[in-house]
């Protein structure tokens, strides 16, 4: 959540070595730019500087790392698991928004399943159906200076970390999470990997800091094998990136 720092968050981002897209208002009022990545993207959501905030759950806000959105294939599905889950999500939401691709404007839409309770107090969750993902994933945006292309870990700190992952789990309903012997827990979601961990400090739990990291693809023998790069290492971006 940038608030109307959209434009100095992304230059903070863009001086890492990060390509970002440019600024792009939604339908529903709310301005973004995305640092894209291999599968999944960072959002420097908010509105623009000198402007009032037009979506009312955004705008009390702080800026930092603020929300987990869930890629699904079909929201409608989503929004009836949920609801059978025992979650009460609201109806489904269009979204839309003008997209710079290859020097022409499209546009972008989506189907997004949001809460007005959100199931995790302290962590802003939705589920996003992508309709248009060839607007969002090619090369020009997906390819960074700096190399990093693969959001490898999410980092939840957690006063109760295992409640966290078992709402989580029934959120998601994916297979069981790993449990550590440090009280962590490990979700994989195929693209990236959600560390839970205990935070007996917090009142609620926060998202403390993500992983980016750089897969290689490697091509030879006409084969297509993506592997992580263990010799680069992981960049990290927590709450002192943002200054809080």
């Amino acid at each position: 959540m940038a608030r109307d720092q959209i434009l100095a968050i992304s230059n903070q981002l863009a001086k890492l070595g990060f390509n970002l897209t440019q600024l792009s208002k939604h339908n529903l009022g709310s301005s973004n730019q995305l640092c894209m990545l291999d599968s999944t993207y960072l959002e420097v959501l908010g509105w623009e500087y000198g402007t009032v905030p037009q979506r009312k759950e955004i705008a009390d806000l702080a800026i930092g790392l603020d929300a987990l959105v869930f890629k699904t294939n079909d929201a409608e599905q989503c929004f009836n698991y949920l609801k059978q889950a025992g979650f009460d999500p609201n109806p489904i939401q269009d979204l839309s928004r003008p997209a710079l691709v290859n020097e022409l404007i499209q546009t972008a839409l989506f189907k997004t399943v949001r809460f007005s309770v959100q199931p995790i107090t302290g962590l802003r969750i939705y589920f996003c159906e992508h309709l248009t993902p060839d607007y969002l994933w090619f090369d020009q945006v997906t390819k960074h200076p700096n190399g990093k292309n693969h959001l490898q870990e999410i980092v939840i700190a957690s006063p109760d970390p295992e409640h966290t992952t078992d709402l989580l789990h029934r959120l998601l309903d994916i297979a069981m999470p790993q449990s550590l012997k440090n009280s962590e827990y490990l979700m994989d979601l195929s693209n990236c990997v959600l560390r839970i961990k205990p935070a007996v400090t917090l009142t609620v739990p926060y998202i403390e800091e993500v992983r980016i990291s750089t897969i290689k693809v490697n091509t030879a023998a006409n084969s297509k094998n993506s592997n992580l790069d263990q010799a680069t290492q992981d960049l990290v971006i927590n709450r002192n990136f943002f200054g809080n």
